[in-house]
This record gives structure tokens, sequence and C-alpha cells, in this order.
């Protein structure tokens, strides 16, 4: 007979999957069948370990109407949770226990801080606030109590907010807030930065960071089912997923001569001249450079280009690939050409103005777009950006 120690072990392993299923499988019910089929496909790559098959499927786009099943696809893609969705439990309790850790060790540090009267976590607590009252302005989730009991009291948290986000930096518990009563989202995202640039100073924060934790945050929370669950542990999940993230992208931060970024930008200009060789010669001639509307694109991942609702459609399709820029170049590429009859005809102030401009854009024909511009160009494309590890020595004459 089983030993009953590995059967609970066995039991274990499973709750964490068990839970998944039946949540998806509830919400379901009330799916069309199209998106049942995508549900149920992508759900069975889970289960059957085939994370290509799951990336296949979250570069198809994820269903909306299923904010669950986009947070564990992410949580996957993002190398949080492992292929194995028997070590998920094992995985989840390891890694928001050390992250409650991480907390409870910068808690004290703080404390510490102010009893000395020593603020060496100041400058940048002050720069993350700046960024962080900025983000998403638009969404009012951000600006919400995590405790939603709280929601009725709206004013009240207004005025919490604005207070906060003028705060004088008398104190470092002031801007550290970490009470769960009074506590908004965007505190959360605040702390998880903060708690981020002091565990990884090498990297520390940088301005725009916040615009990268800010979708993933908002993806693990949006389900509110999911937030019966402790806040916490999506704080938790959040944290990790961004850990990876920056992982793929922090040399853009880190570094002010990041020659990597010089290289995706060319690569764009490059795969730009051979899909459309007039928007190339009219930005040529225009004299508009590349790294004057690109190098965004690559750094935040359009995350300031477009609706947080949308965004996460577009990250459906860039976190499908391990080389998270590998699709920027067909995206970057998609969004010029539907922007050509500005870029052809227009005047360089018109033409800049509208490559910063996204509110005529819609997200859906971006990704339709890409997805034409890399099967027609496929081979010749998909070679060039593979190959290509280095810069010529003079950009300016490629």
């Amino acid at each position: 007979m089983e030993d009953e120690s590995i059967k609970k072990k066995r039991k274990d392993s499973l709750s964490c999957v068990n839970y998944f299923i039946s949540r998806l499988n509830k919400k379901m019910v009330s799916c069309s069948k199209e998106i049942m089929k995508i549900a149920c496909g992508t759900m069975g790559a889970i289960l059957d370990k085939k994370k290509d098959l799951v990336q296949k499927f979250s570069s198809e786009g994820l269903p909306d109407e299923l904010p669950m099943l986009r947070a564990y696809v992410w949580k996957i893609l993002l190398n949080y949770l492992p292929e194995d969705p028997k070590k998920w439990e094992e995985t989840l309790k390891e890694k928001r226990s050390q992250y409650n850790n991480y907390k409870q060790f910068i808690e004290k540090k703080l404390e510490l801080e102010v009893k000395e009267k020593k603020y060496k976590s100041r400058d940048i607590l002050e720069q993350i606030i700046k960024d962080v009252y900025r983000t998403n302005s638009q969404v009012q989730f951000f600006y919400e109590p995590t405790n939603h009991k709280n929601l009725e009291k709206k004013e009240e948290y207004k005025k919490m907010y604005e207070r906060r986000k003028n705060c004088t930096f008398n104190n470092i518990d002031e801007i550290y807030y970490n009470e769960k009563e009074y506590e908004l989202h965007v505190d959360v995202l605040k702390r998880m930065l903060f708690i981020y640039s002091m565990f990884c100073p090498d990297i520390s924060y940088h301005q725009g960071m916040n615009e990268l934790l800010a979708p993933i945050y908002y993806c693990y929370s949006y389900d509110k089912t999911y937030t019966e669950e402790n806040e916490e542990d999506i704080e938790a999940d959040s944290f990790w997923s961004f850990h990876y993230l920056m992982s793929k992208v922090s040399q853009s931060f880190v570094s002010a001569n990041d020659k990597g970024l010089e290289i995706k930008s060319f690569i764009l200009t490059k795969c730009l001249e051979y899909v459309d060789e007039d928007i190339y010669n009219s930005l040529l001639k225009l004299n508009i450079r590349n790294e004057y509307y690109c190098y965004r694109w690559f750094i935040l991942l359009f995350s300031q280009e477009f609706e947080i609702k949308d965004l996460l459609k577009l990250w459906d399709l860039v976190l499908s690939h391990e080389d998270k820029y590998y699709y920027i170049v067909y995206l970057g590429i998609a969004i010029l050409m539907m922007k050509k009859e500005v870029i052809v005809n227009g005047e360089m102030v018109e033409v800049m103005q509208s490559l910063q401009n996204f509110e005529d854009i819609n997200v859906d024909e971006v990704i339709k777009k890409a997805k034409e511009i890399n099967e027609n160009n496929k081979e010749a494309l998909d070679e060039f950006i593979l190959k290509t590890k280095r810069i010529p020595e003079d950009l300016n004459e490629s």
C-alpha cells in the first residue's frame, strides 16, 4: 500500500492545479463555443506540459472573458510557474514565502532608517513615487483600495491619493505606506519596485520600470474572483514575474549606451526598408531617425502607447516569444505601415506627432498586420533578425 504521507504530498501538489481547472470550468460555462475551444486547448497544453503549444495559443490571443486563464499563461511564459503543473503548489509556496521575507526585511530596514534619521533609501523612494503616481493615470484600478470593502469610500481615498502623491518626504515611513486598511493598488506597485531596487542593487530602479510592472499586476488582479485569494499572493506573483521580465530587458535601463538597443533599432530600420521602401525613404528624407520614436517601444514594450486592456492583448503575443523583442520589430513595422499616408505625405513635425500618438491605432489591426508581415516575409526577415549579432560600425551609412 502507498504510504499516506506520499498520498498527501501528491494531493497537495495537485491542489493548485485542481483549483485552477475548477474555477476555469465555472467561468467557461457562460462563454461562447469559440472561447471555450481556445480555453480548453490552452488548458490542455498546460496540463500536457507543452509550453510551445501554450506559447502558440497565447500568440493567437487569449480571451478577455477569461482573465484568470491569461494570468496563469503569463506566469508560465514569464517562467514563474514551472511547465509541470504538479510543481505549481511547491513553487508558489516557496516564492510567496520568500517575497514575504523580503517585505519584512525591508520594513525593518526602513524602521531603522527612520529611527536613526538616516534616510539612505530616500532618493530611490522619491523617484519611484514620482513615477508610480503617474502610472496609467486614466485607469481607475490603480487608485482604488486593495481592500474591496472600502470601495465605497471613493472620495476619502481620492484625497489620500493626492496627499501621498504630493508627499514632502519628511519621513520615510510616510512614503513607504504599508497599512492594509488604507492601501491603494498604486502603493503595492511602489512597494514592489522599492523591494526590487533593494534586492537587485546592480539594476536598482530606473524611470519606466513602473510601466512594465503595472500590466503584470493588473493582469493578475483583474480577475475579481482571483482577488478572493490573499492580496499578498497577487503581489508576490507579480513581483517574481516582473523580476523575470527585467532579467530580459534590464540592460536597456542600466546602460545609457546600450548597444543592444541600437541593434534592435537597426534591425527594425533594415526590416522596414525590405518590407516598405517608401516609408523607409520618407523617414530618411525627413531626417527622422529611428531612435526618435522606436527606442521607447523596445524598452517599455509599447506599455505607454496603448491602453491597458489593449496592451494585455499585445503582450499575449510579445510574451509568447522567448526573445521578447522578436515581435516588437514586426509590431513596429505594422504601426509604421498603418501610418504610411501621413509619413509619406506629411512634414517632419506632423509625422513625429503621429508617431507619438496612437489614438488612431486599433490594437487588433496591429496584431493582424504584424502577423501578415511575418508570414509574407518570414524567411528573409527571420533570418536577418536572428543572425544580426552586432551593429555595423556606422549605422548612419547602412
